[in-house]
Order: structure tokens, then C-alpha cells, then sequence
């Protein structure tokens, strides 16, 4: 066995290859699996994850897990490797939205007119059929529901319950921004701000007006904490397996688990996801797994409304998830690869806006 010492984080990272894209399209699918059980058999239908951890967390959460880990790494990254804040802002807008907005508009015009029970006048005249694009595009009070479409499913009316995420994304977006730009994008604020972010649900008042900020910012931050700290953390497989033991004794426990993921997880994703392996061009045909992410939930809607309203899980599983790859690839191929070759020429308002450098240091 060999006594060189294990990389470090900046190592890997100054490398070309990793398996994030395959651990991020996995955590897509994994999603999928996890949405099976409600919108194919109903509400409150528990899945084995839940079981496992005494219900503390389910598939689907911890696989948004996996994606704010690897999300806090790169987003950290790409804000320092921007040459300014203005192309740091614009590709994050060109990620998220153009994607968003064709889901948005096939579900509108193409899904919801299939689907709806109601006459195609009565649909189309519905405010509730427009302010379901602007509502869930601007991520400002996001609408689930077309109008008449799904009321008998097992999981009745909602059309794309996952776009949920997508405001505390923006969100951590803009937080990264905000401090690089007043230059506090530091190791010790990052990992006071992880700590707070495990303490302040606890806080009476306080906790629960922040709703789900503090949990998903230990995942995120996790991931943006271990960036800041590359130079001095090592991906040792030794490390990695004590993370396994602590992540399955908290779930076992049905205590704490939720804080091993945005710490013990976040160290595990990374190492998994620098790990060499032949998984290092899993995206040569594309990056597929934000549109997975987008399209599943209406696919599986649509599966379980064609086969009578109630499905068991594993169908539903088994038959969306070949039409959501598809529809991943033509989102990708046709919207967002197009949409992110912009990224390099922001708006001039946002040039005007944000004039100055992106870098915090």
C-alpha cells in the first residue's frame, strides 16, 4: 500500500476530471425514485431512506443534499474564477432560467391543455394558468397548480412540486456574491456561518420564521466550507469511511443525521466525486441532470394520471424515467448548452451595475 499522502481538495480540483456530473445526475434520478412513492401511491407513503433514519430524512431531501454540496463547491469556485460580478450573475441567470422558463411554457400550452378536466376555454381564460409561469419563473411565490389538471391523482394538482429548490438556489447565489463582494467570503465566517445555520433552528422566534434556509445552508455551506478550506483538506479514503460510519450511526440513531450530511456527507460527496474513475466522462454527451431535475415531477404526474390515477411506486419509477432522460437531453441540447455559450457577454445594464472584480481576496 502506498504511503503518499492523500490529495488535497485544491489538488483535485485543479485537475480536469471528476465524477460530479455522474453523482449529480444519480442524486436527479435518485429524486425521481424518492417522488414515486407520494405520486404514485399517495401522500404519506413512507420509502425505505425514511425508515432507515427514523424519519429524518427521505431520498428525495437527501439527494438536494448532494446537489447543494456540489453546488456550494463549484458556485464558490466559479465566483472566484469570474473575471467580474456581472459574468458571475449572468451565468448563474442563464443556469436556472432559460430551462426553467421552456418547463414552464410545455406545461402551460402543451401538458396542461392535455390534461386539464375542464373545457379549453375555461382553462385559457384562467388567471391561475398564467401566474403559474410568472409566479414559478420569478421563483416568488411558487403556484403548483394548473387549472384543473391532476385533481384525481394520487397526489392531487401539483404540476411540479420540485421547483421548490430553486429560490434557495438563487438565493445561495446571491449570498456568495454579496460576500465576495464585501470580501468576507472567508474560512472563518464560512464556518461560523455553518454553525449558525445548525444552531439558529433552535433559537425560539427565529428558527421557524426562517423556514428551510438554515437546513439546506448546512448542505450548501458544507460544500462551500470545504472549498475555502482545499488547501488543508485531504480526500483520504480513511476519513471518507469514518464519514460513512458517523452518517449511518446518526440515521440509526434517528438523531443528527441532517447535520452528518452537511458535514461528514459533504466531505463523502467530494471524495467520491474526485475519486479517479472511468465515470470522469459520464457528461461527454451532456449535462443532464438539471433538466431531469425539472421535468420529473410533471412526467411522473402525467405516468400515474395515464394509468388510472394510482400506481405503484417502482412503475411510476421505471416508466418516467426514460421519458425524463429524453426530455433532459432535449433541454440541454436545445436550451441550456445554447443558453450558457451566452455566458461570457452579460447584459450591459448588469456590466453597468456591477462594473468591479469578482474576486473576494
Amino acid at each position: 500500500m502506498s504511503s503518499s499522502p492523500s490529495p488535497t481538495l485544491r489538488q483535485c480540483l485543479d485537475g480536469k476530471r471528476n465524477n460530479l456530473d455522474f453523482i449529480r445526475f444519480v442524486a436527479a434520478a435518485g429524486v425521481i425514485f424518492s417522488h414515486a412513492f407520494p405520486l404514485g401511491e399517495g401522500l404519506g407513503t413512507r420509502e425505505p431512506l425514511e425508515d432507515f433514519t427514523r424519519g429524518q430524512v427521505t431520498l428525495g431531501r437527501l439527494c438536494v443534499a448532494v446537489f447543494l454540496v456540489i453546488s456550494g463547491l463549484l458556485i464558490t469556485q466559479s465566483y472566484e474564477r469570474s473575471p467580474n460580478l456581472a459574468r458571475y450573475l449572468w451565468a448563474r441567470v442563464l443556469r436556472i432560467f432559460p430551462g426553467l422558463a421552456v418547463v414552464l411554457l410545455a406545461s402551460m400550452f402543451l401538458l396542461g391543455p392535455a390534461m386539464t378536466t375542464l373545457p379549453l376555454g375555461v382553462y385559457f381564460q384562467s388567471p391561475d394558468t398564467y401566474l403559474y409561469f410568472l409566479r414559478n419563473l420569478t421563483l416568488y411565490q411558487p403556484q403548483w397548480n394548473l387549472p384543473g389538471v391532476f385533481p384525481a391523482n394520487a397526489y392531487p394538482g401539483a404540476v411540479n412540486g420540485s421547483l421548490w429548490t430553486l429560490v434557495y438556489e438563487a438565493g445561495f447565489y446571491v449570498l456568495v456574491a454579496g460576500l465576495g463582494a464585501a470580501r468576507l467570503l472567508r474560512r472563518p465566517l464560512a464556518l461560523a456561518g455553518w454553525v449558525a445555520a445548525a444552531v439558529v433552528p433552535f433559537v425560539p422566534y427565529v428558527g421557524p420564521r426562517l423556514n428551510l434556509w438554515p437546513e439546506l445552508y448546512l448542505y450548501f455551506g458544507g460544500g462551500l466550507t470545504l472549498y475555502l478550506l482545499r488547501e488543508r483538506v485531504r480526500l483520504s479514503p480513511w476519513v471518507a469511511l469514518g464519514c460513512v460510519v458517523a452518517l449511518v450511526v446518526t440515521a440509526r440513531l434517528g438523531v443528527g443525521f441532517r447535520y452528518a450530511v452537511g458535514s461528514c456527507g459533504a466531505y463523502l460527496v467530494l471524495y467520491l466525486g474526485f475519486l479517479p474513475s472511468r465515470l470522469a466522462a459520464f457528461a461527454r454527451y451532456g449535462d443532464f441532470s438539471y433538466g431531469v431535475y425539472i421535468y420529473a415531477f410533471p412526467v411522473q404526474q402525467l405516468v400515474t394520471a395515464l394509468m388510472g390515477g394510482r400506481v405503484a411506486w417502482w412503475v411510476n419509477a421505471a416508466v418516467s424515467l426514460p421519458a425524463v432522460v429524453a426530455l433532459a437531453a432535449l433541454s440541454w441540447h436545445l436550451v441550456e448548452k445554447k443558453a450558457l455559450e451566452l455566458k461570457g457577454s452579460p447584459p450591459a445594464l448588469l456590466t453597468r451595475l456591477f462594473p468591479g472584480g469578482a474576486r473576494a481576496a
